[in-house]
């Protein structure tokens, strides 16, 4: 066995609370399947938090008869990488799953490996997701995980958004328009240290991957930053209550954009958006901001909508002077008789042409970012 192997620990280990959770585990799954079909797909590294979702969702599976399917991506950025995915697949055949590993070869020559390798994981993940069928992509992030990306979020003074943390229900952004899927995060309430009581437990092994001691990388500083927190007698649980909290208010603020467009009667037009200009002045500010920065994003090739203050400025321009014409992120926002229209601008001298956006991706990017997610997987 390699040597970062972790060995399933004491003969009569005494039950965790993970026991407890599974109920609530199952329900969630239920849910799920009910409202995005089957098959599964679960994301498995083979690490302690994965080799928990797996083992769990196995059980599960046991007793509702639902396929699952697993999917092991193969960085190849470490000598044992392709050992461990191995063996993490034939970890999850025991369970009587089916599976495969994933190899990626594409790496950048220079730089951005941790960025690369998250976008191709999702990317290779969305591909396996297209050919058997699932809509949903079970990962395996945790409350500690939680805890950690808010943490960082705050010290990068993120907004509402970034301080939501992680959603449970999210849309891989990574996959193609034409395959959309999910990204499902059923142990977002459950700790690292009680999931792998539970494996102890259970006596499942999982392996444990040299790079999360490596404080090259901005998430394994932050951990360690988290964890000298809770030495200090920081109670953790009010960043996650801080993280819920904000994702509440970001929930409230995106179904009253999505009201608001509704309202406005949004309609495509070639390559953009019209929508009613009178319906629109009735939002609030902030409903209005959120809405004109999702319309933008949808014609655009951007990573993410406007930042707030940018849109804040648009919004009290159109607002004062409907008549004057403005440009935010590469998109005109007119106003011609009773409606608003949203098109790209003309590129600029020395600047290459933004390709228009078909009337598939446009309503995709739209759904995308106003997490639409029965939508976005249905349209």
């Amino acid at each position: 066995m390699p040597g970062h192997l972790v060995a399933n620990g004491a003969e009569d280990p005494a039950p965790c609370p993970i026991g407890q959770a599974l109920p609530h585990f199952f329900s969630k799954l239920d849910h799920w399947q009910k409202e995005f079909g089957s098959p599964m797909l679960i994301a498995l590294s083979g690490g302690g938090d994965s080799m928990a979702l797996c083992r769990m969702a196995s059980q599960w599976a046991k007793i509702t008869g639902a396929p699952l399917y697993v999917a092991s991506i193969d960085h190849g950025l470490r000598p044992n990488s392709a050992t461990d995915s191995a063996q993490a697949i034939a970890w999850a055949r025991a369970l009587g799953l089916s599976g495969e590993v994933v190899r990626l070869d594409d790496r950048p020559a220079h730089g951005g490996l941790q960025a690369w390798a998250r976008q191709a994981r999702y990317q290779a993940l969305a591909s396996v997701a297209r050919r058997v069928s699932a809509k949903m992509i079970l990962v395996g992030h945790t409350w500690d995980d939680q805890v950690e990306t808010v943490c960082w979020r705050l010290a990068r003074q993120s907004g509402l958004d970034g301080l939501a943390g992680m959603a449970e229900l999210a849309i891989n952004p990574f996959a193609q328009i034409e395959a959309p899927n999910l990204l499902g995060r059923p142990l977002l309430g459950l700790k690292r240290a009680d999931l792998r009581a539970w494996l102890i437990y259970e006596g499942q092994d999982w392996l444990e991957d040299e790079s999360n001691q490596n404080l090259d990388f901005a998430r394994i500083r932050t951990r360690k930053l988290v964890q000298e927190m809770a030495a200090q007698g920081v109670d953790l649980e009010r960043i996650v209550r801080l993280a819920a909290i904000a994702d509440a208010l970001r929930s409230a603020q995106e179904h009253a954009s999505w009201d608001l467009l509704t309202r406005c009667k949004l309609t495509p037009v070639e390559a953009g958006w019209q929508l009613n200009a009178a319906s629109l002045s009735e939002g609030e500010p902030v409903v209005i901001e959120r809405a004109l920065g999702w319309l933008i994003y949808s014609l655009t090739q951007t990573e993410r909508a406007p930042e707030a203050e940018k849109l804040g400025r648009l919004v009290e321009g159109l607002m004062a002077n409907p008549a004057q014409p403005r440009t935010l992120g590469g998109v005109r926002v007119a106003r011609k008789g009773d409606k608003f229209f949203f098109e790209l601008a003309p590129a600029r001298r020395g600047q290459l042409a933004v390709q228009s956006p078909t009337r598939q991706s446009q309503y995709a990017r739209l759904l995308g970012i106003s997490r639409q997610p029965h939508e976005f997987v249905t349209q």
